[in-house]
């Protein structure tokens, strides 16, 4: 039985026997980040995806976002493992009522819901911040011929995700203040959450640098920082299906890019 991580894009492009099919011989995976999105996504997206789950105890296995894996490293100095490794150790069933197009979170739930969006903000803002670090990283990304263009580009793809080149470049992080030190860089690799996130940081980034021609708009319209917080999401989500070695989606980046960061990982879609 395969633990595979989900993201939205599967979730609402596959069909319900597709997901049911799936859950039938396989443990899906579904980080605290992607239900979050799921809550807080139109009411008739957030039903069509829940009607897609089997009507059991447990039709998900339900694991933390990668921000949690990566504090846990810093504070062991291990590497978190594979996501499935740290899932919920719960019971639980699908409330019927995330069926209904009326529903509204409780007040609990309400409040979480709220730390999550601020947990997103500071995220999306840290997301815009590596812009000026792509430029830096990658010169070339604008220049000359649209062939010369998409050629950077890709180069810039290869060097990112070639494995532990990026160690010089974390390396050079420092934590912020009354923060735990990062491990030593020369004990990171890719079976840590920390390098993952790098990487996919990079990738989403450069995407937004290049979709953009250097130049986001600032401050952000409602719309595009809807977009970048999409982004942050998905970004999570391809970072757990990477440490986990399996990854379900129907976004097409989201496909290239697995395929680069794990080659011999599984791609459901």
């Amino acid at each position: 039985m395969t633990n595979i991580v989900v993201d939205k894009s599967f979730l609402q492009g596959a069909s319900g026997v597709r997901i049911r099919e799936l859950a039938q011989n396989n443990r899906i995976l579904m980080s605290d980040a992607l239900f979050y999105e799921l809550l807080t996504t139109r009411p008739e997206a957030r039903t069509q995806c829940f009607a897609k789950f089997p009507n059991v105890q447990n039709p998900v296995d339900l694991i933390n976002h990668a921000g949690i894996l990566m504090r846990r490293e810093i504070e062991t100095g291990q590497p978190s493992g594979k996501p499935s490794l740290h899932k919920e150790d719960m019971n639980f069933i699908f409330n019927s009522a995330l069926l209904d197009l009326e529903y509204r979170p409780p007040t609990d739930a309400q409040k979480a819901i709220g730390e999550e969006t601020e947990r997103l903000k500071d995220s999306v803002q840290s997301f815009l911040a590596k812009a000026a670090i792509i430029k830096s990283m990658f010169p070339a990304l604008l220049s000359g011929t649209q062939t010369e263009r998409d050629s950077a580009l890709l180069d810039a793809e290869r060097a990112i995700v070639t494995p532990n080149a990026l160690l010089p470049f974390i390396s050079q992080f420092e934590p912020p203040p009354g923060e735990l030190p990062l491990p030593p860089a020369d004990s990171i690799n890719e079976e840590w959450a920390l390098y993952r996130w790098v990487q996919v940081q990079l990738l989403f980034t450069l995407d937004v640098y290049v979709r953009y021609q250097g130049k986001i708009p600032e401050p952000l319209t409602p719309r595009i920082y809807e977009k970048m917080e999409h982004d942050v999401l998905d970004a999570e989500q391809l970072i757990l299906g990477c440490l986990e070695g399996s990854f379900a989606t129907r976004e097409r980046k989201h496909k290239r890019w697995l395929a680069l960061l794990c080659p011999d990982g599984c791609l459901y879609e």
